[in-house]
């Protein structure tokens, strides 16, 4: 079939699709989603348990070493790390690097049944294993929440509110708060009163009855002659926070609360980000008093945006350089119509990436950088041989269409063995696969992209800008 032919008689279709193709390419730049790097599954897993009371070397006899006798039992695990302390047993357990990323939920689910069945065998008093496998949320936005004279408890309450309030918006996945202290009711025995009302021992028992000062200050106890005593007869009692604190948060030398928020998979962090400091915004002016601020500990939106905008101008000044050496070579009028056909191959791409769910980053983009040069190679062969014929005096429609007839098998050869030589990458079962994706994706689709457009849309261009345009 002769491709540059069926072109001329269908130019008006074949504008449309290369008007669809920058268009559609334009649009699917805003619209996809927009990370640092490309997503990839993140194949761990841990396995907690406590047990109270007990030694680190009764926690790994008793529980750890009978979880993980269960645990590698199972298929596609890697590797297994175990951890015992006084308490509490920690069980780290890591896929192979080639389990398809479609079937972690299920190895997952296979470790919930393997700790399920050895849970018989563990000793009373030791906890149901928890299996943690979230581990792929990655917190994109770290937030410092401060309040100028609040209490540790009222600035726990506006954070929740902000959590309340950030978690049911869309493209969020998860909000954490970090830093909150744990509250407890602290109760100091006065020696001297308990010597003086002939109180000797005391045996508490914790229940859910008991939830203020108030209730455990009313807890009857029995001192000497049957007396009838309150617990704050013989005890201060006071509202306070654990000691020592396990996580805390300052903020320029002032106690904080961390908000970190995740944005869901798939989504534009970009947009995701905007939408976040809207609302933060909003309701620092509607719900929130004079003095709480949120300070920007970590902000990957922006850490985004600057990595695909250095990229972006990476891209644009590589197709800028490519054009003018072109112009150089081969001509003015030349340059453009190769840069025209470059550009159009570049957006083209980013339509066909859109469509296959893939995600502007650092590789998709730096896959462009990579192909520039490969991308201009057909448009070349097609544009040289043009001029050749025109000066070698052919009629003018042979002129535009006998080069495509010659080389269009071979130039196709030529595309198919480039794209081939970056067929294993993402033929890979490993995660270095899956990491790079998008850029075989994209560096298949530009390829045959400049391929067709170099048959079909080079030799209309020639025909307006080589010489006086003619009816053919």
């Amino acid at each position: 079939m002769d491709i540059s032919k069926w072109a001329f008689k269908n130019r008006n279709l074949v504008y449309f699709l290369v008007t669809v193709l920058l268009v559609g390419g334009i649009l699917s730049c805003y619209q996809m989603s927009k990370l640092e790097d490309p997503e990839i599954k993140v194949k761990l897993a841990m396995v907690v348990t406590t047990y109270p009371g007990a030694s680190a070397h009764q926690v790994e006899l008793e529980v750890t070493d009978v979880l993980e006798k269960s645990i590698r039992s199972m298929g596609n695990i890697d590797n297994v790390e175990s951890y015992s302390y006084n308490d509490l047993s920690l069980i780290q357990v890591e896929l192979t690097t080639i389990t398809p990323d479609d079937e972690v939920e299920q190895c997952w689910d296979m470790l919930r049944r393997k700790v399920s069945d050895a849970c018989a065998l563990l000793p009373d008093g030791a906890s149901t294993p928890i299996v943690k496998d979230d581990f792929g949320n990655v917190y994109g936005m770290f937030y410092a929440l401060t309040g100028d004279g609040l209490s540790d408890r009222e600035l726990s309450d506006y954070a929740e509110l902000i959590k309340r309030e950030i978690s049911d918006m869309t493209g969020v996945e998860r909000v954490e708060l970090y830093g909150k202290r744990p509250e407890c009711i602290n109760i100091s025995l006065l020696q001297d009163r308990m010597a003086n009302l002939g109180v000797k021992r005391i045996r508490v028992t914790v229940s859910d009855k008991f939830r203020t000062v108030e209730d455990i200050g009313s807890m009857l106890i029995q001192g000497h002659d049957d007396d009838q005593l309150r617990m704050r007869d013989i005890a201060r009692i006071e509202k306070g926070y654990e000691e020592p604190t396990r996580n805390e948060l300052f903020f320029d030398s002032e106690r904080a609360q961390g908000i970190l928020i995740a944005a869901s998979s798939g989504s534009d962090i970009v947009k995701v980000g905007a939408a976040v400091e809207k609302k933060l915004a909003q309701l620092k002016e509607s719900r929130l008093p004079a003095g709480v601020e949120c300070h920007k500990v970590f902000y990957q939106p922006e850490r985004v945006g600057a990595s695909l905008g250095t990229f972006v101008i990476n891209l644009i000044e590589s197709v800028i350089i490519v054009v003018v050496i072109l112009m150089l070579a081969m001509g003015f009028k030349s340059g453009i119509i190769i840069g025209i056909s470059l550009i159009v191959t570049v957006f083209g791409s980013f339509l066909f990436l859109y469509t296959a769910d893939g995600t502007m980053q650092r590789v998709s983009l730096a896959a462009f950088v990579l192909a520039m040069g490969m991308l201009v190679d057909n448009a070349i062969v097609i544009v040289d041989g043009i001029l050749v014929d025109l000066k070698a005096g052919k009629n003018r429609m042979e002129a535009m269409t006998a080069i495509g007839r010659q080389t269009a098998m071979p130039l196709l050869g030529a595309t198919l063995i480039a794209i081939i030589a970056f067929l294993p990458i993402f033929l890979s079962p490993d995660t270095a696969g899956v990491y790079t994706r998008d850029l075989f994706i994209v560096l298949a689709v530009s390829l045959l992209l400049s391929w067709v457009l170099a048959l079909v849309h080079v030799p209309l261009m020639a025909n307006r800008k080589l010489h006086p345009a003619v009816e053919v």
